[in-house]
């Protein structure tokens, strides 16, 4: 963490830090304030000299390139994506100044006794692909798929899905020779063991199917409660992440469903047997999930609103009618021989 304390004005003046809300792994993050319209921001603080250690670029430098990716020249604004305000050096931080959010996933499993229901889960897992979809569209893989990473929104979109958190984030498509990324092999692993796919594990180069499994595993983590590779015991990290992976491989994908729609069998089945650089067919995995709801099931159907409490019904943003985004191979025939792609750092960790 850093030793110095953030700094209370940004930009001018423009924003103030308020108060801390938590931290992850690139430094802090605060509740803030523009000054100007009075609003509630959040703000993540990054030490510069920290940012410097790393032979990377600095993550939160990286996230706002990302997000920059996915919202400028878009209209309508995509759903799901955070807004950035500001992004700068304040005195010995990197900030990045953003539109706050609420819930995190983990945050609902925890609230809800450690399990969500069937219809909870079905409804997140659209929203879910959604904006992987869109992210995968515009050639990055996200590379760190976890509850903590997906927030619902405040206000009139509390019931919207965001996906958060793109210091991981790793372009996938070569643009300049308008082809895949090649596969390389021999890597630490980058993400979450709890979530990260077998490939992940084994050091396998991430694509678009490992964003797509591990969001199945964290499907059947809402589901069950827990995973059968959870909690193993072991005396090293190199340990503990093979033993993951051996119980991954070792665990079929049927056993993991103890009573649910069998959608999610298929969807995790379908994502483990894709190739490096096949590209999902997301229209039919969405399917899948929308084939689980009933007639009567609104997109804000969560445990946690079925008694009608919290849900703001008259004023809420609805959300937008699925639309397939176009990948990029669908925009160019792919070309062989493709050289390397931009990386960010490797970084991994357990929950």
């Amino acid at each position: 963490m850093p030793s110095a304390k953030p700094p209370a004005s940004i930009n001018s003046g423009k924003f103030e830090t308020v108060k801390r809300l938590g931290a992850g792994c690139f430094g802090e993050v605060f509740r803030g304030t523009n000054t100007t319209n009075k609003s509630t921001v959040a703000i993540k603080f990054e030490s510069v000299k920290s940012s410097r250690d790393v032979k990377t670029a600095p993550q939160l430098q990286h996230e706002y390139g990302v997000i920059n990716e996915l919202r400028l020249n878009v209209t309508p604004p995509p759903q799901g994506i955070s807004e950035c305000f500001y992004y700068g050096t304040e005195g010995a931080f990197n900030c990045l100044v953003m539109e706050i959010l609420g819930c995190s996933l983990e945050d609902r499993v925890q609230s809800c006794k450690g399990k969500l229901t069937s219809k909870t889960s079905v409804l997140i897992a659209e929203q879910v692909l959604q904006r992987i979809e869109y992210l995968h569209s515009k050639c990055f893989v996200h590379r760190d798929i976890k509850p903590e990473n997906f927030m619902f929104g405040v206000g009139d979109k509390v019931h919207h899905v965001y996906i958060i958190d793109f210091g991981l984030s790793k372009i996938y498509w070569d643009k300049q020779r308008q082809s895949h990324c090649q596969m390389k092999q021999k890597l630490s692993l980058t993400g979450t063991a709890r979530y990260a796919s077998v490939n992940a594990h084994k050091g396998v180069e991430q694509s678009r199917r490992d964003d797509l499994e591990a969001i199945g595993h964290m499907l059947f983590y809402f589901l069950r409660g827990s995973l059968p590779w959870s909690g193993l015991d072991a005396k090293t990290q190199e340990e503990k992440y093979r033993r993951i992976c051996e119980k991954k491989e070792k665990t079929p994908v049927a056993d993991l469903n103890t009573g649910f729609p069998k959608q999610f069998d298929e969807y995790l089945s379908y994502c483990r047997n894709l190739q490096f650089t096949d590209k999902p067919d997301y229209t039919m995995l969405w399917g899948l999930f929308r084939a689980c709801r009933e007639a009567d099931w609104q997109d804000h159907h969560y445990q946690w609103f079925e008694d009608g409490k919290d849900f703001p019904s008259s004023s809420a943003v609805p959300l937008n009618p699925r639309a397939p985004f176009q990948q990029p191979d669908d925009r160019t025939k792919q070309q062989p021989g493709s050289k390397g792609c931009f990386c960010l750092c490797g970084k991994s960790n357990q929950k």
